[in-house]
Formats: C-alpha cells, structure tokens, sequence
C-alpha cells in the first residue's frame, strides 16, 4: 500500500495521518469507527478527510510562505494541555505509539495546526461585524433556536473494550456495578476509568443533546439526578453514568442571543471567505492524489 495519499506542491500527506483523520471524522459524523460504516459512508468520510488534509496544507505553506510559524513555546503548552489529560507523560506517550505516532510526528502535527490557526485568524481579521438588523432578522426568524437547549451534569465511567476484549471489559465493569453508589462514584471513577475525566472523578461537565454517542445521550438524559443507571455500551466501550444536575430548556431574551448570534453571522462570514481563499491557493498549486 503507498505510503503517501497525496502531495501538495511536492509534500506527501502519509497514510497514516489520512488514516488518523478519517477516524476523527468517523467518529464525529457517524460515532462509529471507520471499519464499522457501510461503503457509502466510508465513501463520504475518505473525501471529507482528503480535502481538509489538502486545506490544511495549503493554508500551513501559505502561512510559511510569510513567515508565519506558531512559537516553540506555543507548541509545548498545547502539549502540555493535551498531556494533563492523562495519568501520566509515560501513559501519553504510549498512546502514541499505540496510535502509530512517534512523538517527532506529533510535535509537527500540532506546531502545524497551531499555525494553520494563525494564519486562519490573520486572514480573517479584517471580517466585519454583521448589522444590527441582521442580527435582529435572525432572532425574529427563527424563534424555535432562541432556546438555551437542556443540559445535563454527568460522571461516568469508562471501561474501554475492543472488539478481541470485550467481553473482559464487560466483566470488569459488572464488577465496578456491584459496587458503586452515587457517594462513592467519583472515587471509583478516579481508580478504574479508563476516560482522561478519570483525574477528574468522571466529571464531564454540562452537555445538551448531540454533543454525545447516541446510546450514552439517551441514558443521560433519562436518568434522575442522583441516580446510577445501569450499564450502557457504546463504541467506545462500557460506561456507568451518574447524573448530577439537569437544566430544563428555556427561551433566550434578544438580550442573551444577540452575542451569540453575532458570533455566528461572523463565522459563516469567514468560514465562506477561508473557503474562498483556499479555492484560489488549489488553483495555484500542484497537488496530485494517489488514493
């Protein structure tokens, strides 16, 4: 198999970072690992990947062309953002290296992103602010998305099963079941979870509909406050959920909404002009696909 899916202007995009990308999209859109899509959807993923690999490149040299590199400093507090989320610097490490990435490669990866950021941010520096009336229209046109959404505060925890060890996964979390209560979760969640929120007691925080895999969103949300559910699988493996507080759906004054939708109207703005821009970087460049 080749080991480069493209070049941009002479430089390869490998395997495994297309590979990488593919799986974050996967699990994104569809919250299945790419091997457990049907064809067509394996379809959709493989080019949503390619093109936003190629974006990210084009934008990377353009950014290189002027210049413009995230600092060192800026690349190893990401880093460090991303290491405090797990046991250990060791424990990181080796999901690395589980995940085919040497740590040389990651460095560059996330120099790489830090600095497609920056030159994303200059390039749309100069996007205006929308009217007042725009801003007015959208509130008034769409009254049913003027709502704070409702939410919910969980901890759960995680016991991680492959395909070749899931049923030990299970065993283990049956066990955890036996014993957890609503006093003890967080403690249990600390010593066995197999989540980065493990350091955390398996505190997830507040999330509304959506933002989670379907079978964990809908044992969340129908569960009460206080209340340890039963197990729940999804693709990530076993999980015990204990909600904390739920935050019923309310409507938005124009007061609350007005930032917000702002801040939307802007988005759309620049993600049309990045958009643009990079349409006019492909039609300069010399990019060949080899997948």
């Amino acid at each position: 198999m080749n080991d480069v899916v493209a070049k941009i202007n002479e430089k390869p995009i490998s395997r495994n970072e297309f590979d990488s990308t593919m799986q974050v999209y996967a699990m994104q859109m569809h919250q299945k690992p790419v091997e457990q899509l049907t064809p067509d959807q394996q379809k959709e993923i493989r080019e949503l990947s390619l093109e936003k690999l190629i974006a990210r490149e084009l934008i990377f040299q353009a950014a290189l062309a002027q210049g413009l590199v995230a600092e060192e400093a800026a690349v190893e507090e990401e880093k460090r953002k991303l290491i405090a989320n797990y046991e250990s610097e060791e424990k990181f490490y080796e999901t690395l290296q589980r995940a085919g990435m040497t740590p040389e490669f990651y460095h560059r990866m996330i120099r790489q992103d830090l600095t497609v950021n920056l030159m994303s941010a200059e390039k749309l520096k100069d996007v205006p602010d929308p009217p007042r009336e725009s801003i007015e229209k959208i509130y008034s046109t769409y009254p049913d998305k003027m709502v704070e959404p409702e939410r919910v505060r969980a901890r759960h925890i995680l016991i991680a099963g492959a395909e070749d060890n899931r049923e030990q996964a299970r065993q283990r979390m049956d066990a955890i079941k036996g014993r957890v209560t609503a006093g003890n979760f967080a403690k249990l969640a600390r010593e066995n979870s197999d989540c980065p929120s493990a350091q955390a007691g398996g505190d997830l925080g507040y999330f509304s509909r959506g933002q989670m895999v379907e079978p964990f969103e809908q044992a969340a949300f129908s569960q009460q406050p206080g209340e340890v559910g039963e197990v729940v699988e999804t693709p990530y493996g076993y999980h015990l959920i204990l909600v904390q507080d739920k935050v019923a759906e309310r409507k938005m004054p124009f007061e609350e909404a007005e930032d917000k939708i702002r801040e939307f109207l802007k988005e759309e703005a620049g993600v049309k002009e990045l958009e643009k821009w990079v349409k006019e970087l492909r039609q300069e460049a010399e990019i060949e696909i080899f997948d």
